[in-house]
């Protein structure tokens, strides 16, 4: 008896599906429920499963592209069945490279992935070379010591793909405003004992704040489309959740019209599903706009860079004591940088100021937070 390993449907997604690790050998025996390969598609790494225990053969190796139904291994209860089934197979199955369906693209109709079997023109930027560009030549790694090899595949070339495409076809800029967040502190104290089962923390207010400054500064919600700049009536604000392997965001829709707990609780869902491995697609497409904290680590200023096809991001630095004036005192208070990157074709400096000043008169207010979660 022979069981056969399918590539699974992640999602909405069927194809431009990377097999990044096989984590046996053929021949190995392995049991019901061990994991036996990981897959990705262009955010999210995916474990996949044996359906029972016995001897596994490999369909497909690291780095192949494979669709959603390509065979992927098969798992036999012994030698004889596993001969019996590669008889009967005949040739192995030809390896199908994916073509991207009408059903990836997002809900607005607008590509996310960024990979275009023909180079397509947009307006603004450069067409590419025909010529090779000119670069340094190849590192050696002859006599040089090794201590890791990290394959640049999957979710990091993907990341990395959409990080120089949002640097090359944008015009960003950041600005920075440092924060007071003494108050804010003092009302998340509040909270956690108003919402104990919730656990409040500055993420979950931040975004709610942010969703409110969207909707007053519909241009910092918006994406260049074609020939357009569209305002979206949406705000679905992605929060940046760091993995080993890499950055992804899923995103809390409709921030602006769900409540402090509701945020939190979509927050921690959204990310421990990310750090299970577990995000399916539509859990990080469609982000109107993106926050990124640096959470406990020691930077106080941050230049993110914008998650494409959104306009702005914003970064929060260490938060923590720090000398600073108030009410014509100098004291300590719990301070932080807010930095915002925008695309300057799309939002002027003007408004991505106010924008920011929004955030920041919110974020220093307890009068107006409050205001905030009504």
């Amino acid at each position: 008896m022979t069981e056969e390993i399918r590539v699974p449907k992640l999602g909405m997604v069927q194809s431009d599906i990377t097999v990044v690790e096989i984590s046996k050998k053929d021949g190995d025996v392995v049991e019901k429920d061990e994991k036996v390969a990981v897959i990705e598609t262009a955010k999210v790494a995916n474990d996949v499963y044996a359906p029972a225990a016995g001897m596994i053969r490999y369909f497909r190796k690291v780095r192949d592209k494979v669709a959603a139904g390509d065979l992927l291994a098969v798992v036999a209860e012994n030698k004889e069945a596993l001969d019996g089934f590669l008889e009967a197979q005949g040739p192995q199955e030809a390896v199908r490279e994916p073509v991207a369906s009408k059903q990836e693209e997002d809900e607005w109709h607008v590509n996310l992935s960024f990979e275009e079997d023909e180079p397509v023109h947009r307006p603004g930027i450069a067409p590419p070379r025909s010529d090779p560009m000119p670069g340094p030549p190849p590192l050696s790694l002859e006599g040089r010591k090794i201590l890791k090899r990290i394959p640049f595949m999957g979710m990091r070339r993907t990341i990395a793909d959409n990080l120089v495409f949002s640097l090359q076809s944008g015009a960003q800029l950041t600005i920075v405003s440092r924060t007071d967040m003494t108050g804010l502190e003092k009302l998340r104290k509040e909270l956690l004992l108003d919402y104990p089962d919730a656990r409040i923390t500055y993420v979950d207010m931040l975004v709610k704040i942010l969703a409110r400054a969207l909707r007053e500064f519909p241009i910092v919600n918006s994406a260049l489309v074609g020939e357009e700049i569209v305002c979206w009536d949406e705000v679905h604000v992605g929060v940046a959740v760091a993995l080993e392997d890499g950055l992804v965001v899923p995103v809390v829709r409709n921030a602006d019209k769900k409540g402090l707990a509701a945020v939190s609780r979509e927050i921690k869902r959204l990310s421990g599903k990310a750090r299970s491995r577990e995000l399916q697609p539509e859990d990080y497409q469609g982000g109107t706009f993106t926050l990124s904290s640096g959470g406990k680590v020691e930077t106080d200023i941050i230049t993110p860079i914008i998650n494409p096809p959104q306009s702005a991001i914003l970064a929060v630095g260490k938060i923590g004591p720090q000398p600073a004036v108030h009410e014509g005192q100098l004291c300590v208070r719990t301070m932080t940088h807010l930095c915002l990157t925008h695309d300057h074709r799309i939002i002027d400096g003007v408004p991505a100021s106010l924008f920011l000043g929004r955030v920041k008169e919110i974020v220093e207010s307890q009068e107006l937070f409050r205001k905030v979660l009504r």
